[in-house]
């Protein structure tokens, strides 16, 4: 007997049957574009060393049926020396994969800023199919991705994190999600669409993007948790199977996205694959307390301008991030990293250079000029003199950090010119030292590669360069330079600041005094220096010298007569100075001589003092279980100092902490702040009990405010007892703090 069967579609519905994947043909079809692969590597922006046992990220797979192409190539842009890129895809039919290594995760727990520039291709509209970041919990750890289709390939809309949509019969969107990475949330670079429909759509991963089907959005970027359910809308297609005179109902089901946080561009649908580097930034905001489950992720793409570095505004979103979905185990972390898929007719180069990885490493670094023949730092704009010996370092300095060290530091300087640099090494905080060859310059561009890493045994190094400023005849301007620097987690710039270099002085001005200070504003201080003319100058030199003195930016009438052995002394009243910060200029003239101009900051802004005692106590009491309110006990003395000048205002706030007895019990209760006009329960975040404005009797006198002075057994602190509280001796903390207010 022959069997005939039939498929009788059901006209207008959401589901159609299919099988085969997007991602079949072998990876090496051939490459892409190779033009296009040349230039990206060629304008492939400066990013972290991605190689190394100290890297963060890795593109090696324990999994033999893993199939990520990813790797790391160097790039080849002459302004980026030893840059590294990730080469995702090259060619098509192609899926490929980076992750963080163990001790290098996402800490979910901690706000966390992460940034890299991604390459999507020149191909435009025949670009596909696409990246991912995303972060996971997954159990395969580096081989996390979607489950294979029939011809042993990853699908193409996946990305690399969706799951694979190649069963017809998955009529459960549970289903679906387990095909992709799970305990994840993903971020996709979509530069291709994916919207079959219909009757041909079931089992061909091939609808993904159906939401835009009829919209003018084509590239786009989105997320959502591509192993949640909850991602995802079921299609269905529904039909008969006859086999014989037998109908058979038939479903078959495909989805699509729920795209979360959309970035596009309608009157541009090929807004990702235009053959230029795209900056993007990801900042993290963890949960704000403990019973919320979700944090917030801002992404921010094109803030950077490609070609000059420069900050741009980009275009934003933030998006909620459900934490119990990334991490159901609660440890806190999460790996991170990048993949994405090429097929047969959509492929592109796609590549990556990450820039910083999530926050590893609380590293700092800072760079400083010093003139060591006059004992002072350089800073923008200041002076030093021809010959000056001057000393210029770059500092770097690990704090903390998740990543155990901070490697691979290798910086590329620009030196400053009109100094003759005549030594150059590098000295560690374990006591090390690493000689640098002046030989190695190439006009004022030198690179030096930290042999040491840096770590909590040996936290800093310097990179130090001294010689002499250049010997000029007349009045020279050196300008600022900006270096930068890459490592194991992110790379940065190093500034100095410009300066000027003057010939050889005649008279020169040092302050003998501090050069910082900091004074009550009703009192008074004494700068003192000395005045040297050199010895050629003394011969031929009998003029008097005077120092001239600016307060504030303003020049004072009367300038001061240095006395013959070369000292001066500036004497500076109250009534000279405003509160705050006073930057005291002097500078020595005699005849057309003019010295070195010197700065002395005076902080005009007195002292406030809390004076708190460190035990205090109620008064023991028995338990009713009913509601009472306890007195206070022995040490309660509280007093403010406040030396800033009549006018000045204070705050005074305390929190108080659970009070719990001996067993771990919590008191029912609370204390209570009482005033005159009512009380006010202290609870955990800080209250306000006291303001206060110094009168000008006090700020003459100094007077101590006493904060407790004026409580009495109706007002002042006291334990509030609730209902039901149990008998026990109970302990808490009450803190305390004093807080300016501006008047």
């Amino acid at each position: 007997m022959k069997v005939l069967k039939k498929w009788i579609c059901a006209g207008a519905i959401l589901m159609a049957v299919g099988t085969g994947g997007m991602t079949a043909q072998a990876a090496d079809a051939g490459s892409i574009n190779q033009a296009d692969y040349k230039k990206a590597l060629e304008t492939a922006p400066m990013g972290i060393v991605m190689d190394g046992e100290d890297a963060a990220v890795t593109t090696e797979k324990t999994d033999s049926q893993n199939r990520s192409k990813a790797e790391i190539v160097s790039g080849n842009n002459p302004s980026v020396p030893n840059g590294q890129v990730v080469s995702m895809t090259r060619h098509q039919s192609e899926y490929a994969s980076i992750w963080s290594k163990h001790g290098s995760e996402f800490e979910l727990t901690k706000p966390q800023t992460t940034s890299m520039w991604l390459y999507f291709g020149n191909q435009y509209s025949a670009s596909g199919e696409g990246m991912a970041f995303a972060i996971h919990n997954d159990a395969r750890g580096v081989n996390a991705m979607p489950e294979l289709n029939k011809k042993g390939s990853v699908p193409g809309e996946t990305l690399g994190v969706w799951p694979s949509d190649t069963v017809r019969t998955q009529g459960e969107a549970a289903g679906l999600a387990k095909r992709g990475i799970q305990n994840s949330w993903a971020l996709e670079f979509d530069t291709h669409q994916n919207i079959k429909s219909g009757g041909r759509a079931a089992g061909q991963a091939d609808s993904f993007d159906l939401e835009f089907e009829n919209s003018k959005v084509g590239d786009h970027i989105a997320s959502n948790h591509p192993g949640s359910s909850a991602s995802f809308i079921q299609h269905v297609d529904s039909g008969v199977l006859w086999t014989g005179n037998t109908p058979i109902n038939v479903m078959h089901y495909y989805y699509h996205i729920q795209h979360v946080g959309m970035i596009g561009d309608k009157s541009n649908s090929n807004y990702l694959s235009n053959g230029q580097w795209r900056h993007l930034t990801l900042k993290w905001q963890p949960a704000n307390h403990e019973g919320n489950s979700y944090g917030q992720m801002t992404y921010v793409f094109d803030d950077k301008d490609p070609k000059t570095g420069e900050r741009l505004n980009g275009r934003e979103q933030t998006v909620n991030v459900n934490v119990n979905t990334i991490d159901p185990d609660r440890n806190g972390k999460a790996r991170w990293g990048l993949a994405g898929t090429t097929t047969t007719k959509f492929a592109s180069n796609q590549l990556a250079v990450f820039e910083k990885a999530p926050d590893l490493i609380d590293g700092k670094t800072t760079t400083t000029l010093k003139n060591l023949t006059r004992k002072k730092e350089v800073k923008a704009g200041d002076e030093v003199f021809a010959k000056d010996k001057l000393e210029l370092s770059y500092q770097f300095n690990y704090q903390d950090g998740q990543q155990a060290n901070w490697a691979n530091i290798q910086s590329y300087l620009k030196l400053p010119t009109d100094i003759d640099y005549d030594k150059a090494e590098v000295t560690y905080s374990n006591g090390q030292v690493q000689n640098i060859s002046l030989d190695d310059r190439q006009d004022q561009s030198i690179n030096v590669f930290l042999a040491e890493k840096l770590n909590k045994d040996v936290a800093t190094a310097s990179i130090r360069f001294t010689g002499r400023a250049a010997a000029v005849d007349d009045r020279r301007e050196v300008a600022s330079t900006t270096s930068k620097y890459t490592s194991n987690v992110m790379i940065g710039e190093l500034t100095t600041p410009d300066f000027v270099i003057n010939p050889s002085q005649e008279l020169t001005l040092t302050v003998t005094s501090d050069q910082h200070l900091s004074l009550p504003v009703n009192e008074a201080t004494t700068i003192t220096g000395q005045v040297d003319l050199d010895s050629a100058a003394t011969l031929a030199h009998d003029e008097p010298i005077w120092v001239h003195v600016t307060i504030n930016g303003k020049v004072q009438k009367e300038p001061i007569k240095v006395a013959e052995d070369g000292t001066f002394k500036v004497t500076l009243q109250a009534n000279q100075l405003q509160k705050g910060d006073n930057v005291i200029e002097v500078v020595a003239t005699s005849g057309e001589l003019r010295s070195n101009a010197e700065e002395v900051t005076i902080s005009c802004s007195g002292c406030l003092e809390l004076t708190a005692p460190s035990d205090v106590s109620f008064e023991s009491k028995q338990l009713t279980g009913q509601r009472q309110e306890l007195k206070r006990g022995d040490g309660w003395e509280l007093s403010v100092q406040d030396t800033r000048g009549a006018g000045s205002k204070w705050r005074l706030s305390v929190k108080a902490a659970t009070f719990v007895n001996e067993v771990g019990d919590h008191l029912l209760g609370k204390p209570v702040y009482a005033t005159r006009e009512g009380k006010t329960p202290i609870e955990k975040e800080m209250t306000p009990i006291v303001t206060h404005e110094t009168t000008k009797k006090q700020a003459k006198n100094h007077n101590v405010y006493g904060v407790t002075d004026d409580w009495d057994h109706q007002t002042g602190m006291f334990l509030s007892i609730d209902d039901g509280a149990t008998t026990g001796n109970y302990q808490g903390e009450l803190t305390w703090s004093l807080d300016d207010v501006p008047s």
